[in-house]
C-alpha cells in the first residue's frame, strides 16, 4: 500500500500532532507499506529526506505569527500533483485541515483516491489564535466550526482520538463515517517503576519532592498560567514544586508571571526534554496537572496515566476519558486555580490514595497501546481501499 500523508508539523518540531504523524508513518513502513509525508519545512525552504524509511517532503513555509517554531506550510496544487504522480498513492491521509488538506481534497476529486483525515483540534483552540482586537472569540469559533464541518463532510472518513471529540463534531453536523482511534503510546516504555529516576534527577537538577509535572508546548491554549496561579495555594500547605517541560512562545510571559508572583523558587522551567528521558521523568514526579480546555486526547496526560501518576485535570472536552474523577485523579472546573490547588493537595496529602490512583491509571492506559492504534489504522486503510 502506498500512503500519502500531510501534516502541518513533523519532528524536529514537537507537538502532539507531529509525534502522532511520525509514529504512525514509521509504523506503516515497518509493516511493509510505502509512506510519503508532506509537512512544513523547518528551514522555510523545500527539501526532501528520509525518516526511518518514511519519505519526507518538506515544503516551503511562511512565518507563523502564533507559533514561531512551526512555519505555515505552503504548496501549489501543481507541486502536490507532481509528488502524487511520482509516488502513485493508493490512499490520502490528512493530519491537518488547512491548505494541505484542501490540496488533497482537490487531488481526491481528480483521481478518486480515498481521503481520510485525523482531526487533532477543536475550533475553540483555533479561535484562541485567530481572534484580534475586540473581535468576539465566539464569532470566530463559529466560523471555524462552519469551515471544519464543510471540509470534513467532503472526505471519505474522519478519525477522532476520543468519543467526546467525535461527539462535538457530530453535534455540529458532521455526517461522513467516523472512527475512534486512540493516538496510542508505547506502554512498555511508559509504566510505573523506579527505572532511571536517579539519572533524571541528576541530569535536570530536580528539586525535592513532591513534584507536580506538566508536559507540553508552552502555548497560550494550554492555560499553563493557571497552574502557576495555583501554586501559592498549594505552597501554603505543601512544599511542592511545579516542573514545566516543553518549549514554546509562552515561555517568556510565563517566566514574567513566575517572577512577579515570587514563585521562582518553586516553579522550574526544564525546557525541551528528549524522549529518552521522558518515561523516567514521569516516574520521578508525584502528580501530573493540566488545565487546558482544548485537549482532544492529550498524549502527555496519557503518558502520565500509563506511568502510574495521579492526574488533576480540567473537566473539559476529552480529558475526562483519561481522568476518571476519584479513580485515577480529579477533575476540576476549568479556569479555577483554587480548585486546581485543592485537588492537588488532596492527592499529595494521601499516599494510600495516590497508590490506588496510580494502579487504576495504569490499568486505564493499557487499552491505548500503540500496537492497537497501528492495527486499527491499517485496517481502516484496507477498508477504504476495498469498500464492500
Amino acid at each position: 500500500m502506498r500512503i500519502l500523508m500531510v501534516s502541518h508539523t513533523f519532528p524536529p518540531v514537537v507537538s502532539g500532532v507531529s509525534l502522532v504523524a511520525q509514529k504512525l508513518a514509521r509504523a506503516m513502513v515497518k509493516r511493509g507499506h510505502s509512506v510519503t509525508v508532506i509537512a512544513g519545512s523547518d528551514r522555510l525552504e523545500t527539501y526532501s529526506h528520509d525518516d526511518a524509511g518514511v519519505k519526507l517532503v518538506r515544503v516551503r513555509g511562511i512565518k507563523n505569527p502564533v507559533w514561531e517554531e512551526a512555519p505555515i506550510p505552503v504548496i501549489t496544487q501543481k507541486h502536490l500533483d507532481e509528488i502524487a504522480d511520482d509516488i502513485q498513492p493508493d490512499i490520502l491521509h490528512a493530519h491537518e485541515a488547512a491548505l494541505l488538506c484542501l490540496r488533497l481534497l482537490r487531488l481526491k476529486r481528480e483521481t478518486g483516491l480515498p481521503l481520510l483525515a485525523t482531526c487533532h483540534y477543536v475550533p475553540r483552540f483555533l479561535a484562541r489564535y485567530l481572534t484580534w482586537n475586540d473581535e468576539p472569540q465566539a464569532t470566530v469559533e463559529a466560523s471555524v466550526w462552519s469551515y471544519s464541518i464543510w471540509l470534513f463532510n467532503q472526505l471519505d472518513h474522519v478519525v477522532f482520538a476520543t468519543s467526546a471529540h467525535r461527539e462535538c463534531f457530530v453535534d455540529q453536523g458532521l455526517e461522513v463515517p467516523t472512527s475512534i482511534i486512540s493516538n496510542g503510546l508505547d506502554v512498555a516504555r511508559y509504566r510505573p517503576g523506579t527505572d532511571g529516576i536517579e539519572r533524571v534527577e541528576a541530569r535536570y537538577a530536580l528539586p525535592p519532592r513532591p513534584r507536580i509535572l506538566f508536559v507540553s508546548r508552552l502555548a497560550k491554549d494550554k492555560e499553563i498560567d493557571l497552574l502557576v496561579r495555583a501554586m501559592p495555594y498549594v505552597r501554603a500547605t505543601e512544599d511542592a514544586h511545579l516542573l514545566l517541560v516543553g518549549r514554546g512562545d509562552e515561555r517568556h510571559p510565563l517566566e514574567d508571571l513566575v517572577g512577579q508572583s515570587g514563585l521562582g523558587h518553586c516553579v522550574h522551567f526544564l525546557g525541551f526534554v528528549p524522549e529518552r528521558d521522558m518515561p523516567a521523568l514521569y516516574r520521578a514526579s508525584d502528580l501530573f496537572a493540566i488545565a487546558s480546555e482544548c485537549e482532544v486526547q492529550s498524549l502527555p496526560t496519557l503518558q502520565a496515566v500509563a506511568s502510574g501518576l495521579p492526574v488533576v485535570a480540567a473537566e473539559a472536552v476529552a480529558l475526562p476519558e483519561l481522568v476518571h474523577d476519584g479513580a485515577n485523579g480529579f477533575l476540576v472546573p476549568p479556569g479555577d486555580p483554587k480548585a486546581m490547588a485543592k485537588a492537588i493537595l488532596r492527592v499529595l496529602g494521601d499516599s494510600a490514595m495516590t497508590g490506588r490512583m496510580g494502579r487504576e491509571g495504569f490499568s486505564i492506559a493499557q487499552s491505548h497501546a500503540e500496537t492497537r492504534t497501528f492495527d486499527r489504522y491499517e485496517n481502516l486503510y484496507q477498508r477504504l481501499l476495498n469498500p464492500k
